[in-house]
């Protein structure tokens, strides 16, 4: 499971109770707001809705509180667009009382806030639904004709302190007119005596333009309501009935429901949480042969999957609700469960746990802990980003029940990439792109006209990209169709001593991964960090666009240029002239391993600047830039065509070397030198073999002054660098590939791995820890990090040139 980070929406809250994900706008694409409240108390409740700040911007920004209503005890929301005018209506019950042992006879209040298409608008017009006492959980839909909005009204009570006798459900039907206050909505009381306790619903959205039907959580248990409307009248179905009596406890059968869709049945499971502010976790499970979506005619078969221990002096536990959702991107729906916390409080029973499906008949699932703050109920939506989805939680803070020490509301933003500070430079750490099922996008430097973010595509993934951008893959390839019909792809690298461009001209708007997805750097348009060309390095300050979900620590760095001549490394070199470098950002890895992807860093230099012939004799890595602004017009790579020995570095002489323009948005293939089979030759240290190079930027321009700025990419070189584990001895050996998922055997023929002979050589570089696989019938040779472990990505010499990959394989000994 991937992490989330907690980010505050807002603190230091006098009360706390309900929260929702609010949709501002029907069709509106935009990450929907947040409503939150708390129940008041002796004070008047404030319903408040925090405006999403991520839709328009990456920076750090305060949700931007706006009061919708001041209301006395309200209790259940939701919302609907009743008006239909496009815009999203709350429904809202109040005026509950204190406690089930003191209810307010004449409340229970249902109220719509007419939305007023404006969200910086406050104090929305209250309109009245309907009332009953002890109003408790609200729900809109078509639960009896589809021509209206109806709202579903669920009391818990009928009068304080009667935790014995059936309360009604309650449908009310909007009027013609609902903006109409002389129009009163239709009321119908569809079960008036069947259920008792109804702490939680949960509503089955029709997909075939039907109505939609119930669950309920109660003393019942579980159990499904709906209108059938060949013999127009209600029916219900007990589900399951939950935990039960027990001496002297008032609360038996469950308080929480709902359900959890697995692959391509909407209705694989049924969560909830039992009985009544409960302390166990369950789910009910149909019978195998059930069909897809199948609820009311299925037979379910409770399992418990935790108990959170013994319940308080009041018969209550510390879950006050669960909902169901596909956080983790896979087809199955995880059910979270938000725990209020307890007294003394505890680790275990404060929080979110997250229980995703292992094992579905058999009713196992896995259990993980998401947040650690109270929750009183969960609102997942795509807050930040439409391939997410993040979950926001309030505390549970009510007298006479729990009271959270420091009720807040909290973004908890879904991590697949992460981050930390390493002195002056950022780690991020990505998930390998095949282990994941999301795409997740960090944008972190606005610098040059581009704005810089890492991104991780997941295999056979579509991912949108804006007009214009350019993209660096990282590791894996995408493909897409261009603006003429053609088929473009690009890998790691373009071919050796090459340029490509980066600009993506797709005609379709998306990329499209294969096998091993990609990570890749994405470079979008930016109006905020000015239009080249440079003049004056004044103009090309880099500004940190880190996302509010990480660390304060990461989001105050600075990254500041710095003339190269300062640089410690520089040892006297490059003085007064106009080269800068700004460093730095490594990619890893988010696994055991820790294997580091790539280092990026970013120069600029000025008109006739050469940033030094050099050849990484002391650097273990393949090395590869990308242009974004060539300010200076004939700014690129220089490269020796002489032996090392016959090259001057600091004086070159005319015709000992040869050189490729990058232009704007473009990069570079390969400058190494490469053996026949195409991989890198490396040097007896163990260094990758480079001619001498550099970037010298164009002598001429029509201005006194230009920059060019470009982004290195340092790869780890292709073969293995080290022996992983304690007491590891690699051996030299005869060795076959396997694929571990379908058994096929790695082969290398004529250059193309699918088929030949499937035995390989497997040999230890002299003088390095570095292993050699070479094909025993074609000769062909691949590189794999050693030991050989299972799924490991192995290179082929097909590819190697390009620092492509083939699939994922094992080693399996002849022997």
């Amino acid at each position: 499971m991937q992490s989330f980070q907690p980010l505050a929406i807002q603190t230091s809250r006098g009360d706390g109770y309900f929260i929702e994900a609010f949709p501002f706008k029907t069709d509106d694409e935009s990450p929907p707001h947040v409503i939150a409240y708390g129940l008041g108390g002796s004070q008047v409740s404030v319903v408040s809705m925090f405006l999403n700040p991520f839709p328009n911007s990456t920076d750090s920004k305060d949700w931007e509180q706006v009061d919708l209503a001041r209301l006395r005890y309200p209790v259940g929301m939701t919302y609907a667009d009743i008006t239909g005018n496009g815009f999203n209506d709350v429904i809202i019950t109040d005026e509950y009382g204190p406690s089930m042992d003191d209810l307010w006879m004449d409340g229970g209040r249902i109220v719509w806030l007419q939305n007023p298409g404006n969200s910086k608008t406050g104090n929305w017009r209250q309109r009245f639904i309907g009332r009953s006492p002890s109003m408790h959980r609200v729900k809109a839909g078509h639960f009896t004709t589809r021509d209206r909005v109806q709202v579903a009204g669920f009391p818990i009570i009928v009068r304080a302190g009667d935790r014995t006798s059936p309360a009604p459900v309650v449908i009310y039907t909007a009027p013609e007119d609902p903006e109409n206050d002389n129009q009163v909505w239709d009321e119908e009381i569809a079960f008036p005596d069947s259920f008792r306790l109804v702490h939680d619903v949960d509503i089955i959205r029709s997909i075939d333009g039907g109505l939609d039907q119930i669950l309920l959580a109660g003393r019942e248990g579980i159990s499904l309501i709906w209108y059938d409307e060949g013999a127009k009248m209600w029916k219900s179905r007990n589900l399951g009935s939950g935990t039960v009596p027990s001496p002297g406890n008032p609360y038996w059968g469950a308080g929480c429901v709902a359900l959890g869709g697995v692959k391509l049945d909407s209705s694989g499971y049924i969560g909830t949480a039992e009985g009544f502010h409960g302390n166990r976790v369950s789910v009910y499970v149909k019978e195998k042969n059930a069909m897809p979506g199948e609820i009311a005619k299925a037979n379910w078969t409770r399992h418990v999957l935790h108990d959170f221990g013994p319940l308080n002096s009041r018969h209550e536990g510390y879950i006050h609700h669960v909902i169901c959702a596909d956080i983790d991107g896979d087809g199955d729906d995880e059910l979270l469960v938000a725990c209020m916390g307890s007294n003394p409080p505890t680790w275990e029973r404060t929080g979110v746990w997250c229980y995703k499906p292992v094992d579905l008949p058999s009713g196992k699932f896995s259990r993980f802990k998401l947040s650690d703050a109270s929750a009183a109920r969960i609102a997942v939506g795509h807050f930040r980003s439409k391939n997410l989805l993040d979950f926001a939680t309030i505390s549970y803070s009510v007298p006479g029940y729990f009271e959270s020490p420091s009720p807040s509301v909290i973004l908890h933003a879904s991590s697949l990439i992460t981050a930390t500070r390493l002195n002056d430079e950022v780690t991020f750490r990505v998930p390998r792109p095949s282990d994941t099922r999301l795409v997740d996008e960090v944008a972190f430097l606005d610098v040059a006209s581009r704005k810089l973010s890492l991104v991780v595509v997941p295999p056979y993934t579509q991912y949108g990209t804006s007009e214009g951008a350019g993209l660096k893959i990282l590791t894996g390839r995408v493909f897409w169709t261009d603006k003429n019909e053609a088929q473009q792809e690009r890998t790691q690298a373009t071919n050796t001593f090459g340029v490509i461009s980066t600009i993506v001209d797709a005609k379709d708007g998306y990329i499209l991964t294969q096998s091993e997805g990609a990570v890749l750097l994405l470079m979008t348009k930016s109006e905020t960090s000015g239009r080249p060309p440079y003049s004056d390095m004044n103009q090309l300050e880099a500004r940190n666009i880190i996302p509010a979900h990480f660390s304060s620590t990461l989001q105050h760095m600075e990254f500041p240029w710095v003339k190269v001549e300062h640089r410690p490394w520089a040892n006297g070199r490059f003085k007064d002239l106009e080269f800068y470098n700004l460093t730095g950002f490594h990619v890893r890895y988010a696994d055991d391993s820790d294997s580091l992807l790539c280092h990026m860093q970013l120069w600029t230099a000025g008109v006739g600047v050469s940033a030094g012939f050099h050849n990484h004799t002391g650097e273990v890595f393949c090395e590869i830039h990308a242009c974004i602004v060539n300010g200076t017009g004939q700014g690129g790579m220089h490269w020796a065509t002489v032996p090392d020995g016959d090259f001057n570095p600091s004086k070159p002489q005319n015709g000992t070397s040869s050189s490729v323009v990058v232009p704007d948005m473009y990069e570079h293939g390969p400058l190494w030198r490469t053996r026949k089979d195409g991989l890198p030759s490396l040097r007896d240290n163990g260094t990758v073999d480079y001619p001498w190079h550099a970037w010298i930027a164009g002598g001429k321009s029509s201005s006194p002054q230009a920059f060019d700025v470009w982004v290195a990419f340092e790869f780890p070189p292709l073969l293995s660098r080290s022996f992983q584990g304690e007491g590891v001895r690699p051996r030299d050996g005869v060795y076959r590939l396997v694929n571990t998922s379908t058994d096929i055997v790695a082969t290398v023929k004529d250059g193309d791995s699918t088929d030949g002979t499937p035995i390989w050589q497997v040999n230890l570089v002299p003088g390095t820890n570095l292993f050699t696989i070479t094909n025993l019938a074609s000769s062909s040779k691949a590189s794999v990090a050693w030991p050989p472990v299972a799924n490991q990505a192995l290179v082929g010499s097909r590819s190697a040139a390009v620092l492509n990959t083939t699939s994922l394989w094992t080693i399996v000994s002849t022997g």
